[in-house]
């Protein structure tokens, strides 16, 4: 562990993280999210990043072919002359190995050495040192992701619609396009002519002429390297005519109930401010005329 003359210099510390690859020759974009230079296995192609503890940065690199991976941690530190700081690397956050370093006066460091070959290589790599506190640095070695314009369309039935997606500045060998069918996959292509697959260096888009309801499902788009698939899932939606007019329909039934409402009111307002006549003794008949109503009302009860 570090002394106490240590402890007072951590607020100085600069950890260094150099990523080094062999890369070989190919027609591709580079390997890695930054620019190196290519050769053969005896020829290392160098990147050096330099992190300042507290940042929280993590570094990102895409591999598109199959590369020799070498990560180094080195933390700069003054420190009790040699003291004993462990250090461990871990992927995924399970450890992947751990040794002893004897620290100087002014540097530790750390590597870790493999082979990229295939999609399991990658994954989130750190290295640890044992200080106090605790300083990390972190990778991200992954195929280089695909993007898309949408990860979710909605259409009609009868509609033309294209699902398109790309890579940046990567160029995969092929794309592939295939479409879920209850638990397994099937791979498109232009053979048919409601389907019309377009691809270039790096961006593809498939497209569907006159879409009907069975087309309602998940779409992969995959961009194949020599290391393996980069995918992305996309999903469309396609609904009938009806489901189309239902939104209309709706808001015209409120309306309507609406407009019921407002006449049902104004109705009853009107009742309201009309006079209520009495039909039993109208007000426009004389004396004489009521007291000869109500003597032939008496003599009719007789009967």
């Amino acid at each position: 562990m570090i002394g106490p003359l240590g402890k007072q210099t951590l607020s100085a510390i600069l950890l260094i993280i150099s990523f080094q690859g062999v890369v070989e020759p190919s027609n591709s974009h580079q390997a890695t999210s930054a620019p190196v230079s290519r050769g053969d296995e005896d020829r290392l192609s160098v990147v050096e990043i330099f992190l300042l503890l507290g940042l929280n940065e993590t570094k990102k690199m895409n591999i598109t072919m199959a590369t020799k991976i070498r990560l180094s941690c080195n933390l700069t530190i003054l420190t009790t002359k040699g003291s004993l700081t462990i250090g461990t690397w871990k992927k995924d956050g399970n450890e992947i190995g751990k040794e002893e370093v004897v620290s100087g006066q002014k540097e530790v460091s750390l590597s870790h050495e493999f082979d990229f070959q295939n999609g399991s290589d990658a994954g989130n790599y750190s290295c640890m040192f044992d200080t106090d506190p605790k300083t990390e640095g972190r990778f991200e070695v992954q195929i280089p992701p695909i993007w898309a314009k949408s990860v979710s369309l909605t259409r009609s039935t009868g509609d033309q619609v294209s699902l398109t997606c790309g890579s940046g500045q990567y160029a995969p060998l092929n794309w592939i396009w295939s479409k879920e069918a209850q638990s397994s996959k099937v791979i498109l292509s232009n053979e048919t002519e409601e389907i019309d697959i377009h691809s270039n260096v790096n961006k593809s888009t498939l497209s569907i002429k006159s879409i009907i309801m069975d087309d309602t499902a998940y779409y992969h788009c995959s961009a194949h390297y020599a290391v393996g698939d980069s995918t992305l899932r996309i999903y469309l939606k396609v609904h009938g005519l009806t489901a189309a007019i239902i939104p209309f329909l709706c808001i015209v039934g409120e309306v309507l109930v609406l407009v019921i409402v407002i006449l049902a009111c104004e109705r009853k307002m009107k009742q309201k401010e009309e006079p209520i006549e009495d039909e039993t003794f109208p007000n426009n008949l004389t004396t004489e005329e009521l007291l000869e109503s109500t003597e032939n009302g008496a003599r009719h009860r007789n009967v």
